[in-house]
């Protein structure tokens, strides 16, 4: 395998999670349900337009052995997402509710153009009927994070195995920003950056859940890695990959597009600003409008119609539940007492200076020195929505690091516009937003950490390597601490609830989830027979979130 070959299975692999949204969403206009075939079918169809870009866009010659070299990788890197994720249970409330409730409906036949997911469930015939508390978020929210998942659950009958779209996305993220460097920066600096960008503590916090902050966050990053690409040197390829970018982002989480259109439009503003300095901006308008007005068209009216379209005509806004008459309050009882009395500028402040702390009815915000760890922060620095210093122990120091290497090195990189104008629609987004808070809803508040380490290696001087290694170690060592965590809590307690699944197959159980509809979809991927009931039941499964009691030894 040839670097060229890892460089393209990125490509190859994102244009097929492009794809596996894309096609079944169009598909259910003409009422054609997720079938079991999509994988392989979305994959052929994902090599043939990556034959296209190579010869058509890139026009180069592609070898048949060079092109069957990328297609074996990228199966390899799908096939070991896809094992890793099926033994890797999700452990996160929102993950093992709504979450997996909307994959498991998608998964059955649920089409969303046509029906509620209540009258979906409504007309099934188990009795999975009970489980209808989801509906108004698997109904009016975007749903590309659910159809690539559900289409994967089919593929491989484990709902589990849906995660294996998070480690893909993280495998194209971290290839396209480290192909963005290596031929300048060379191997060791470019690895560095692609593996703190896209393994940052919100990624790594996330990793082995179903919520989509996780996906929001990457294809943020990657949006805004190509915004810049196609800041410095426009080409059809990144048009293109900006274009599926566009498509999933927006589909993906209402925050998502909020983000994705507001740096897209501050973006093509400077990009019309200097059009115009150079006496060519209806050119470069007209441009951009075919580009745009399609992209709009596709990703919120056609791949978006399930959600903004019908919310708008049903609520009168496209983002009910969280707006409009008889809107949900997500947010007032997740947030610390004191918060309720805050301006968001102090809310964002406490957030970041305060000791790591994630119990959402307390009142206690005790600020810290930056740097300093307490003991009582290591627990709550692993949790997967983490609340108060959401983005790591150490974070209030390194932003502060950050600050000073702009002020630093503001003299060498003045002349590069880019980094400057895109802290500033960071910020813009900061103090506009109520909730910024909130680490896993800001993935953006990043940007200033990778903007310091992007300074150094750029911009850096050779007699300080000691400094900028120790501002590294201390980035790496903030991300370790919720991966390692998560990783060994996940892993030691997926093999108990492996186990314990495994001995329940074949049987007849009385099951009370507690809410946790999903876990349900577990139970049945294990060939688990039961019955929903509510408090009769006297054995703990799956981190302790459900009972059960065991009625029969056979089905």
């Amino acid at each position: 395998m040839s670097i060229k070959n890892i460089k393209d299975s990125g490509i190859l692999i994102f244009i097929f999670l492009v794809f596996l949204f894309i096609g079944p969403s169009i598909l259910f206009f003409l009422r054609v349900p997720i079938l079991r075939m999509n994988v392989i079918l979305y994959f052929f169809g994902a090599c043939l337009f990556y034959h296209f870009l190579h010869t058509h866009i890139r026009k180069q010659t592609l070898p048949l052995r060079e092109f069957f070299k990328t297609i074996v990788l990228s199966i390899g890197v799908i096939f070991f997402s896809l094992l890793i994720s099926c033994f890797l249970f999700d452990r996160s409330s929102d993950g093992d509710t709504y979450h997996k409730d909307a994959i498991g409906v998608f998964k059955e036949g649920f089409n969303p153009i046509y029906e509620s997911s209540e009258d979906f469930i409504e007309r099934r015939l188990d009795d999975s009927k009970s489980l209808t508390t989801y509906s108004i978020w698997t109904d009016h929210y975007a749903k590309a994070n659910w159809i690539i998942a559900a289409n994967l659950y089919s593929f491989t009958g484990n709902i589990e195995s849906a995660k294996a779209m998070n480690f893909l996305s993280l495998y194209v993220l971290f290839l396209f920003i480290f192909f963005t460097f290596y031929e300048k920066w060379g191997i060791v600096k470019s690895l560095l950056f692609a593996g703190i960008i896209s393994i940052n503590p919100i990624t790594a916090s996330q990793l082995y859940t179903f919520y989509n902050d996780f996906l929001v966050c990457i294809y943020l990053f990657l949006a805004i890695l190509l915004l810049l690409r196609l800041d410095k040197k426009e080409s059809v390829e990144d048009w293109i990959f900006y274009g599926f970018t566009f498509l999933l982002l927006a589909n993906l989480k209402f925050n998502g597009l909020g983000y994705l259109l507001v740096f897209s439009f501050f973006f093509m503003c400077r990009k019309l600003y200097f059009a115009w300095q150079k006496e060519k901006l209806f050119l470069v308008f007209k441009k951009l409008v075919f580009i745009f007005v399609p992209l709009f068209i596709l990703s919120l009216i056609i791949l978006g119609y399930p959600t903004y379209v019908k919310n708008t005509i049903d609520h009168k806004t496209p983002f009910f539940p969280l707006y409009g008459e008889g809107k949900q309050d997500i947010m007032t009882y997740q947030q610390p007492k004191k918060f309720l009395s805050m301006t968001p500028i102090e809310k964002l402040f406490y957030s970041t200076f305060s000791k790591t702390n994630n119990l959402r009815e307390n009142d206690h915000l005790d600020l810290k020195i930056p740097f300093t760890v307490f003991k009582s922060e290591l627990v709550p620095a692993t949790s997967y929505d983490l609340r108060i210093s959401g983005f790591g122990v150490f974070f209030s120091g390194l932003l502060c690091i950050s600050i000073l290497i702009l002020v630093i090195y503001y003299k060498e990189y003045k002349k590069d516009t880019r980094i400057l104008f895109t802290l500033g629609v960071t910020t813009f987004l900061l103090f506009v937003m109520n909730e910024s808070w909130w680490a896993r809803y800001t993935p953006h508040f990043y940007l200033f950490i990778i903007v310091g380490i992007y300074i150094l290696f750029e911009y850096g001087k050779n007699n300080k390597k000691l400094l900028n290694g120790i501002f590294i170690l201390f980035i790496v060592g903030n991300t370790l601490l919720p991966l390692l965590g998560n990783s060994y809590y996940v892993l030691s307690n997926s093999l108990k609830i492996h186990k314990q699944l495994s001995s329940l197959k074949e049987k007849e159980i009385y099951l009370d989830v507690h809410g946790y509809h999903g876990i349900v979809y577990n139970f049945k991927d294990y060939g688990v027979s039961y019955q929903l009931v509510e408090g009769t039941t006297s054995e703990k499964a799956y981190y302790g979130m459900v009972d059960y009691q065991v009625i029969s030894d056979e089905k």
